[in-house]
């Protein structure tokens, strides 16, 4: 039988099933509400691919790594006001999609389905919508990698979109090849929390299926709230009382096991684009409203792809300044695994008082509630080891891109 990851390091890429020419591997969920993969020993020839293709993943060990040198960061807004406005931040992604779209390209992105997560392909501008927006659960994978391949064998050109752990399993699956006709885009990601967490959300406020994790009705930066149905209409649960899902992100108690020590939350990024929400920006208050991206082009071909689109607003920006907001850019948060409750989830939500589950997993920091208040205040305390540490790796990772930069001044300088 192949040794497959373990539940503290699988990312849930699924990359080990898409590998499986024998269909022995399905992608179940478990108690907890993550996504792990199971064998079929009746199907299984051990022939130990999926073991291969997932150490790679796990491990961190890529076959396609990114110099640097060549990483220029961006403030970025899509021109178009339609789709910036339906975005979660500044509409990069759907500026980028089109323009592959334009050009008969394929772009594979994340939709929200039947309450959960799931990677489908657009081929037209007007389904673009439908993989817009973040989503804070995982996405299931299963079958991507295999039919990304094809379209690029096809010879397509193909945007894939996704975390890096999914950018990185495209690559582990699609081996030494490189193509030509293929563009990775990478969300910062802060870790994905579990699919019950979002079930017991909905229960708690009486609705029955989310549309948006987020949206820019109430303001950029104003929202942290879900837009769900409820009694047959759309509703955004702007009652922070209720804002169960939020509260358990926040509280970095609930992710997946593996994204405490997430490999690829440092500043090694291993897709040709890292896009996400430009926090803590102050060269364009006016925009600010409407949402403002962070594009990180962290090659050539992606700098490439992104200069060419007249529908994106780019200014280049300083690693001073997009840093500080984004931490999970150069580091992971692997204190907050002596926090983590994920593995107990199940036993909290089945055999305590729905006051005790919704209090110790999304705890509000107010002291009308004591036991929120009691156990807001340990997390906090706890996750201070992670600020000090973040201090430290940011001040490293400036002086490091401040001397990339440096050099390639001189470089220039002598050019001309």
């Amino acid at each position: 039988m192949p040794q497959l990851a373990n539940k503290k390091i699988c990312t849930g890429c699924m990359c080990c099933a898409d590998t499986c020419k024998n269909q022995a591997i399905s992608i179940i969920e478990d108690k907890n509400g993550l996504w792990y993969p199971k064998v079929d020993k009746t199907k299984c020839t051990e022939c130990h691919a999926c073991e291969i293709k997932c150490n790679l993943v796990c491990n961190g060990t890529l076959l396609h790594k990114n110099e640097l040198k060549d990483f220029i960061p961006y403030t970025a807004w899509n021109k178009d006001n339609k789709q910036r406005d339906i975005s979660t931040s500044g509409g990069s992604f759907a500026a980028i999609a089109s323009h592959i779209l334009e050009n008969k390209g394929i772009v594979c992105g994340a939709k929200i389905e039947n309450n959960r997560i799931k990677h489908i392909f657009v081929s037209d501008k007007k389904d673009l919508h439908s993989i817009q927006g973040v989503k804070y659960i995982q996405s299931n994978t299963t079958g991507i990698y295999k039919q990304t391949k094809a379209y690029l064998n096809e010879g397509k050109l193909v945007l894939f979109s996704g975390t890096p752990c999914q950018i990185a399993a495209l690559y582990s699956y699609l081996g030494k090849r490189s193509y030509n006709n293929l563009y990775t885009a990478e969300v910062i990601c802060h870790g994905v929390i579990s699919n019950i967490i979002l079930d017991y959300h909905l229960k708690y406020n009486h609705a029955n299926q989310i549309i948006a994790f987020r949206s820019k009705k109430l303001g950029w930066g104003k929202d942290t709230f879900t837009t769900v149905m409820k009694d047959g209409k759309e509703t955004i649960l702007q009652n922070r009382k209720l804002n169960f899902f939020y509260d358990a992100f926040k509280s970095d108690t609930v992710n997946r096991p593996s994204c405490y020590s997430c490999k690829y939350a440092n500043i090694k990024r291993i897709a040709d684009i890292t896009m996400g929400d430009y926090w803590g920006n102050k060269q364009f208050p006016s925009e600010e409203t409407k949402g403002l991206s962070l594009i990180i082009a962290n090659n050539l071909k992606g700098n490439e792809l992104i200069q060419q689109i007249e529908q994106l607003s780019l200014i280049k920006t300083t690693w001073k300044e997009c840093l500080p907001k984004n931490p999970r850019l150069y580091c992971d948060k692997h204190e907050c695994e002596e926090i983590s409750i994920t593995q107990q989830l199940h036993k909290l939500f089945l055999y305590t008082p729905r006051f005790f589950a919704k209090n110790y997993i999304g705890p509000r920091a107010t002291k009308r509630n004591i036991l929120a208040y009691i156990r807001n205040y340990y997390i906090i305390k706890k996750k201070k080891k992670i600020d000090k540490r973040v201090k430290q790796e940011l001040e490293q990772t400036i002086k490091l891109f401040e001397s990339y930069e440096k050099n390639r001044n001189i470089d220039l300088s002598q050019i001309n």
